[in-house]
C-alpha cells in the first residue's frame, strides 16, 4: 500500500476545488483557475528523472474573477480539529496583502476540516489572527470588524471550526455567496 506523502495531503481538496472552478466557469458564472507550482526535474546518474523541487514558491492557489470582482484564493486543508494561521506560508500572505492593496479585489483563505465543514474566511481576519500570533500578541485576543462581519481571533495559533464566524461556512467550498458580500461591501466603500 502507498501512503500519501506529507506534500499531497491537500490534494483531494484542491481536486474538490478545481471540478467546483471547472463548474463556474463553464456556466459562465466565475473565472478561478489554479496557480501552477513551478518545478525543477532532479535527475539520477542515468538522467532519468527521479524527483523534482519547487524552483519558485507559488503566489497562492488559485486565482480570478467573479462578477468582475478580481479573487485570490490560498486554500488550506487539515485532517485535525484546528488549523494553523500559519498554514499560510510567509510568502503567500505578502502576496494576499499586494493583492487586496486593489480595492476592488477580494482575498480568502477556503479551509478543510477533514473534507466535511468548509469555511471561506476573508483574508483581513486570517491576516490579522496571523500576524498577531507572530507578532508573540496571539494570547490575547481582538476584536475584527470587516466586511460587515465582527470577529474576535482565538488567542491561539489556530483555529477550530466552531471559532470561526458560521457565516463564513459553506457547502463543499462554494464561496461565491461570500465573496458577493465582501464586493458588494467594497463597493460601497467599507471594508
Amino acid at each position: 500500500m502507498r501512503l500519501a506523502s506529507y506534500a499531497n495531503r491537500g490534494r483531494p481538496f484542491e481536486e474538490l476545488l478545481n471540478y467546483i472552478h471547472a463548474g463556474y466557469q463553464s456556466s459562465g458564472i466565475a473565472c478561478i483557475h489554479k496557480v501552477p507550482t513551478e518545478f525543477i526535474p532532479l535527475r539520477d546518474h542515468k538522467g532519468r528523472v527521479c524527483n523534482v523541487k519547487v524552483e519558485h514558491k507559488s503566489c497562492v492557489d488559485y486565482l480570478g474573477r467573479y462578477r468582475g470582482i478580481p479573487v485570490a484564493i490560498e486554500a488550506k486543508h487539515t485532517e485535525g480539529n484546528r488549523i494553523p494561521f500559519a498554514q499560510v506560508q510567509d510568502h503567500q500572505a505578502d502576496y494576499m496583502d499586494d493583492f487586496c492593496k486593489d480595492q476592488r479585489a477580494v482575498g480568502i483563505v477556503v479551509v478543510s476540516f477533514s473534507l466535511r465543514r468548509f469555511f471561506a474566511v476573508p483574508w483581513p481576519f486570517w491576516r490579522i489572527a496571523r500576524k498577531q500570533w507572530a507578532s508573540g500578541k496571539g494570547k490575547s485576543k481582538k476584536v475584527i470588524n470587516a466586511y460587515g462581519w465582527q470577529w474576535t481571533t482565538p488567542g491561539m495559533a489556530s483555529v477550530s471550526a466552531e471559532q470561526l464566524l458560521p457565516e463564513w461556512e459553506v457547502k463543499a467550498g462554494a464561496y461565491l455567496e461570500l465573496i458577493d458580500r465582501m464586493g458588494s461591501n467594497l463597493a460601497a466603500g467599507g471594508e
